[in-house]
């Protein structure tokens, strides 16, 4: 046998993958259409056509498969942040235009999914144990999209600051707008924000 036959992935390879990713996606459609609470092993089993055995062999618990869902939440948030930033004018400052992208990508199901998820594990140990892994294995790919956003600022002071504040301020947006749907009040707190976020930037560090 050659190197490169013993590397090909075979037909039975091809289709536990299959299966995989099939549980995997009826695991994240779940997730944003039913909740955290209701996106069982049953459930998606269901969804997946698949059975028990298979979904055992993947995931061998349910914190495994919710956990599994975190890699593709951040790719599909990824991806709406793609979007947002298509819709900005480029000659827009470039605070404005990052912090807007990020906050319509706060504003879609895949982003509220991901925060369900941190806010089910806070009673569950095994669950927390296993998100907090998934979020170390994505944290890259977040890091990169987000880092590409801010790169025009990069060099300025605060900028470490600035970025990670803009996250918090981006999970307190999402989880307020659950509560309290009041849009010209959100548009006024993303102002202040961008305008807050323009003026760290231009500041001296702080001293200590």
């Amino acid at each position: 046998m050659t190197d490169a036959s013993a590397a090909r992935p075979t037909l039975r390879d091809q289709q536990r993958d299959q299966t995989r990713q099939r549980l995997l996606d009826a695991a994240v459609t779940s997730l944003i259409e039913r909740g955290v609470a209701r996106t069982t092993t049953l459930e998606v089993q269901r969804r997946a056509g698949a059975s028990r055995g298979a979904l055992l062999h993947h995931f061998p618990s349910h914190a495994a498969l919710l956990s599994a869902t975190i890699g593709e939440l951040v790719r599909r948030n990824d991806a709406a942040v793609a979007r947002a930033l298509e819709r900005h004018e480029p000659g827009t400052s470039p605070v404005a235009r990052a912090i807007r992208s990020l906050v319509e990508m706060s504003s879609q199901p895949a982003f509220m999914a991901e925060l369900e998820l941190w806010a089910a594990a806070r009673t569950d140990p095994d669950l927390q144990a296993a998100i907090r892994a998934a979020e170390r294995d994505a944290r890259s790919d977040r890091e990169r999209v987000v880092s590409a956003l801010f790169a025009p600022v990069a060099d300025r002071p605060n900028y470490a600051a600035v970025v990670e504040m803009t996250i918090q301020f981006l999970r307190g947006l999402a989880v307020s707008r659950q509560i309290s749907r009041r849009p010209e009040a959100e548009r006024d707190l993303i102002a202040r924000w961008i305008w807050a976020a323009e003026t760290l930037l231009s500041a001296p560090p702080p001293e200590g």
